[in-house]
C-alpha cells in the first residue's frame, strides 16, 4: 500500500512540474495564460450533437450499402437503424 502511494506521489510531483514547466514557458515568451472555460451543458450537447450525427451518419451508410447492394431481391439488404 506505502509503494502504491509512493508511485502515486511521484507521478503527481513529476506533472506538477511538467505543468509548471509548460506555464514557464509560456509566460516567459511573453503569451497570456488562458485558463480552459469548463462549461458542462454546452460540453454535454456537444457530446449529444456528435452522438446525434454519428448516428444519422451510420443510417445514411446502411441506406447507401442497400442500394449498393440491391439486386431486385431483399437478398444483402439490412434494416435502416432509426426507423420503425
Amino acid at each position: 500500500m506505502e509503494a502504491l502511494l509512493l508511485i502515486i506521489m511521484a507521478a503527481a510531483n513529476v506533472a506538477c512540474f511538467v505543468i509548471g514547466a509548460k506555464v514557464g514557458q509560456t509566460v516567459s515568451r511573453g503569451k497570456d495564460i488562458e485558463l480552459p472555460s469548463a462549461n458542462p451543458m454546452k460540453a454535454i450537447q456537444e457530446r449529444e450533437n456528435r452522438r446525434k450525427a454519428k448516428e444519422e451518419q451510420e443510417r445514411i451508410d446502411t441506406i447507401m450499402r442497400n442500394i449498393e447492394n440491391y439486386d431486385g431481391t431483399s437478398r444483402g439488404q439490412t434494416d435502416v437503424p432509426g426507423r420503425a
